[in-house]
């Protein structure tokens, strides 16, 4: 079953109904989703489609999505942006994060054998890693500008 297939089955089994502009917004986010988008970038897209969609309406459903593991969102300096989930499977993940313009890659994760000795009497949910910097597009970008 593809990621698309899983994210709207997550919708259905927590009762949201799939609506054409859920499908556009959780569409949009997994054509693009090794990047994090900024919320006025899937703002503006979602209502070049439907242009009587209210800004509420695409940021309680980005918060709502959230919550249940559809999207990641992640605070950059230019502000809030959103991202397709990229693995339902694992309980954790790994990432580079590109700060300018949003590009992830998934990374492995590293042994967390270790730390997992020192929290032995807790209950590990979900657990990430994340390198933030400036992917090799930007970098050139800088040196050129």
């Amino acid at each position: 079953m593809d990621k698309l297939t899983i994210a709207l089955n997550i919708l259905k089994e927590n009762h949201y109904k799939l609506t054409k502009q859920r499908k556009e917004l959780i569409g949009y986010l997994y054509k693009h989703e090794d990047y994090y988008i900024s919320l006025t970038q899937l703002d503006k897209h979602l209502r070049q489609h439907f242009s009587n969609m209210s800004h509420d309406t695409i940021y309680r459903n980005v918060k709502d999505m959230q919550q249940i593991g559809i999207l990641e969102t992640k605070m950059f300096p230019s502000g809030l942006r959103v991202k397709f989930q990229c693995d339902f499977i694992s309980a954790g993940h790994s990432h580079f994060i590109c700060q300018e313009c949003g590009r992830t890659v998934e990374l492995p994760l590293p042994d967390f054998t270790k730390a997992k000795m020192q929290l032995a009497n807790c209950k590990i949910n979900t657990y990430q890693v994340e390198i933030d910097g400036l992917c090799d597009q930007c970098q050139s970008k800088q040196k050129i500008g």
